[in-house]
Parts: C-alpha cells; sequence; structure tokens
C-alpha cells in the first residue's frame, strides 16, 4: 500500500505537468500584449524636443550673440567656454511587425501604426521633420538585409503620408543589420524595428 501511494502522488504530478505544457503550447505565439504598444502620447514625449534641449539651445544662442559682439570690435573680458556637445535627437524605436520576408506591415501593427501617425500629426510635432529608418535582424546577406529594410521605412512612410503626415516632412532610409539593438543575439525580434528620428523643425 505504501509503495503504490508514491507512484500515485508522480503520476499525479506528471499529468500536472502534461496539462500545464499543453496549454502553453495552445497559447497563441508572440501575441502582443495592449502594454507592448506604444500610447499617442508616449511617442509625442519621446520625439519632443525636451525642456532640457531648449535650454541648451537657448544657451548656445546667447554665447552666439556675445561672439558677434565681440567679432563687432568689443572686447570680451571673460574667456570663452567651448561649446557644449549637441545633444542626440529624439528618436523612438517601435517593434513594427511585417509580413514574412515582405515590406507588407502586419494587421497586428495597426494600433501601433495610428498611434504613430496621430502623434506625428499632433500639435505638439507638427513642425519638425522625421527619419524612418529601417532596421532588420543578423539573418540573410547584408546586402539583401539593407535592401529589406529600405522598403519597409519606406513601406511605413507611405503609411503616415496616407494617415495624415505630409511627405516632405519624413524620409525614409534602411541600415539593414548595421545597428543591432540585441547585439548578443543577432536572430533576436528586437532587432527587426522601425526608428523614428526627430531630424528638423
Amino acid at each position: 500500500m505504501n509503495a503504490i501511494r508514491p507512484l500515485s502522488l508522480f503520476a499525479a504530478s506528471l499529468l500536472l505537468a502534461a496539462t500545464c505544457a499543453a496549454a502553453q503550447d495552445a497559447a497563441p505565439p508572440s501575441a502582443k500584449s495592449p502594454a507592448d504598444t506604444p500610447s499617442v502620447k508616449s511617442i509625442v514625449d519621446q520625439l519632443k524636443v525636451k525642456d532640457d534641449d531648449e535650454s541648451v539651445n537657448t544657451g548656445a544662442t546667447r554665447s552666439l550673440r556675445l561672439g558677434g559682439a565681440a567679432a563687432a570690435g568689443k572686447v570680451a573680458d571673460a574667456p570663452t567656454a567651448a561649446p557644449a556637445a549637441a545633444p542626440p535627437p529624439a528618436s523612438i524605436s517601435m517593434q513594427i511587425q511585417f509580413a514574412f520576408n515582405s515590406d507588407r506591415i502586419d494587421g497586428a501593427s495597426a494600433t501601433t501604426m495610428n498611434n504613430l501617425a496621430s502623434a506625428l500629426g499632433s500639435d505638439e510635432l507638427k513642425g519638425r521633420s522625421f527619419q524612418v529608418i529601417g532596421h532588420t535582424d543578423g539573418v540573410g546577406s547584408a546586402g539583401y538585409n539593407v535592401r529589406l529594410s529600405q522598403m519597409r521605412a519606406a513601406s511605413v512612410k507611405r503609411y503616415l503620408t496616407e494617415h495624415g503626415v505630409t511627405a516632405d516632412r519624413l524620409s525614409a532610409s534602411g541600415k539593414g543589420a548595421s545597428e543591432l539593438l540585441n547585439k548578443a543575439d543577432p536572430t533576436a525580434a528586437e532587432n527587426r524595428r522601425v526608428e523614428i528620428v526627430a531630424s528638423g523643425g
């Protein structure tokens, strides 16, 4: 009797583990949770000029005016400070899904794309220009990946212009696998992305 009971418990444990594994297999692969989709506000916040950037820009303008006065013959008592390094441009990387080996935007990314179009058309960003930069993972040849990333960036630009963003505010280019986000795993999904970079305005 005592030998049978541990065997029954062991069998029950195996049955429970198999049930859990089957439930995991039945879950939809790569299902995207709403938390993964950036909101219009979060996109705007990442792409707009920050207060810190504005103060840096104001300071740079002030020093240029002082330099102009000195060049006109006025002597400056204080030594000129080295120019501050320009802050990196505002940017956001987005996981936009495409059909396999294609530049067709997958329906799973419809909300992300609509939010991006709304953000770029917002009052806070309407005066700015942006680069749409495509990136691939490390699978495939360098030349192929560059072409695919260019096509995908162009596809995102086309979608945005069809949803109210004027074409002259956007440029599209592709970098293939030259700037992997996850260099430890070149095949990782996060490497397949589209980056939006503020380029002017």
